[in-house]
């Protein structure tokens, strides 16, 4: 009796140490992320400072984006896929500003939260990239919503609401 008590104790260790450990990797996932991602923009992209690091998961595609600072201290975004796929680099003066897009998401749906404004990729109707603002936000009607503005000029291109349970 005393031996099977023991093995069910060693047992019980083993399974919380495999399910600590399984814990841990997948909190760990995505520093990791960042970390490859970061390492790979420095070697292929003009990116030699790094200010902010952005996880975007887009609807085809993740994607971890750096914002930073080119050798001639122009700012950037390196958008750096999950696949091996090219990296995409476009200065921010190529685009319009968060704020410019928080104030055309305030003025089109006047939003009871926003959530984040963030740079990605999206794919249109074309099957072509298109660089996106995402911003997240919570509607009048209590529902998450997904607002996509054109990176490049700001304007509205499309819009997904989900109802909060």
């Amino acid at each position: 009796m005393r031996v099977i008590g023991i093995i069910a104790g060693v047992i019980i260790a083993l399974f919380i140490w495999l399910g600590f450990s399984f814990y841990q990797s997948i909190m760990d996932l995505p520093d990791q992320l960042e970390d490859k991602a970061t390492a790979r923009a420095q070697s292929e992209s003009a990116i030699t400072n790094i200010d902010e690091v952005i996880q975007y998961h887009g609807t085809n595609d993740a994607y971890v984006v750096l914002r930073g600072n080119n050798s001639s201290n122009e700012e950037l975004y390196v958008f750096v896929p999950e696949d091996d796929e090219p990296l995409v680099t476009k200065k921010t003066s190529e685009g319009v500003s968060s704020d410019t897009i928080k104030e055309k998401l305030t003025d089109r749906f006047s939003p009871e939260k926003i959530i984040a404004i963030k740079p990605g990729i999206e794919v249109n109707n074309e099957k072509q990239q298109v660089l996106v603002w995402e911003a997240t936000f919570i509607d009048k009607n209590d529902r998450y919503t997904f607002a996509y503005y054109y990176f490049s000029n700001g304007e509205y291109w499309r819009s997904r609401t989900i109802r909060q349970s």
